[in-house]
This record gives C-alpha cells, sequence and structure tokens, in this order.
C-alpha cells in the first residue's frame, strides 16, 4: 500500500509540545519531505538579528513568507515544523499541539529556559494565542487541534495521519 499523499502540513504548536518531533514522524510515515522552520530561517538568513530578552530570533515575516511559498509550491507533499504564524501559505492542514501544563512547565524547564521566557509560553499555551493568530489567516476548517503530553510521539502521530486521511 502506497502511504504517499500530495499534502502541505503544518505542525505548530508552543515550544515543548513536540513540534519536530512529531512532524518527522508523520513525513517518514508518509514520505514526504520534512522541513524544520528554525533550520530553514537560519540557513537562509531569514531574520533581521536576535532579541536577547525574548530569547529567539527576529524573523523578516516578509522574506520568510515569500520564501516559504515558493518552497511549499515546489514540493509535493512536505511536512513543516514552528512556531511562528506565517499568513496565507499553502497549506492543506495545520495542527496545533497542545501539551499540559506541568508537562509544558517540565520540558521546558529541562530546555534550561529562563523563567521568564517558560512563564511566556505557558501563558501564550493556556490563551491559545496559536490558534487565535492562525484563524485570522486560514479557514479554521484546515486547523487541528490535538493534545499531545505523556503519549508516545508515534501515538500522537497515527492520530493526525488518521484524521487527515479522513478528510
Amino acid at each position: 500500500m502506497n502511504n504517499k499523499l500530495k499534502i502541505r502540513i503544518y505542525i505548530t504548536g508552543t515550544p515543548g509540545t513536540g513540534k519536530t518531533s512529531v512532524a518527522e514522524c508523520i513525513a517518514k510515515k508518509l514520505k514526504i519531505d520534512f522541513i524544520e522552520l528554525n533550520n530553514l530561517i537560519l540557513q537562509e538568513g531569514l531574520y533581521f538579528g536576535y532579541d536577547i530578552d525574548r530569547e529567539s530570533l527576529i524573523i523578516d515575516d516578509e522574506l520568510l513568507e515569500e520564501f516559504l511559498n515558493k518552497k511549499l509550491l515546489s514540493l509535493d507533499g512536505v511536512c513543516v515544523a514552528g512556531g511562528a504564524v506565517i499568513p496565507n501559505l499553502p497549506f492543506d492542514q495545520i495542527v496545533i499541539l497542545h501539551s499540559l501544563i506541568p508537562t509544558l512547565r517540565s520540558r521546558l524547564e529541562k530546555r534550561g529556559y529562563s523563567e521568564e521566557k517558560i512563564e511566556s509560553n505557558v501563558e501564550a499555551e493556556i490563551m491559545n494565542i496559536l490558534y487565535y493568530e492562525l484563524i485570522e489567516f486560514y479557514n479554521t476548517d484546515t486547523i487541528l487541534e490535538v493534545l499531545n503530553d505523556n503519549q508516545p510521539i508515534e501515538n500522537t502521530c497515527e492520530q493526525i495521519i488518521s484524521i487527515i486521511r479522513k478528510h
């Protein structure tokens, strides 16, 4: 059976929700390309600089949108992992990963995040900021929210693939 789909999937969520692991798993199972957004931004120089206070890159949104749009249109199937909200890209499915707050906090602590950055990300998760930002640019029918807490990545991956195949 051929599992390959012609689909463009964006896996997003606050830091620590498992975006990269889940996206890599999905890409492997569906035999599609995988792009990790932060690596792409660094490799292609799609940023202005580094924000020391927020401990993150200052992304050139226009340049990223233009570059990624061309990249997505050149691929038959791709799974992109990233935390940025990039308007109006040709994604067929957007998956927002969530984690319960104690799990999220623990993961961010293990990464060595500052308390301020942990609190900022926990707050973003509680308020579901990504969802509200994404619905400004994408149809809600394309957005799927999935809990990725203490179950194996494989289970989350299979759950998402099952839902995508039904659509």
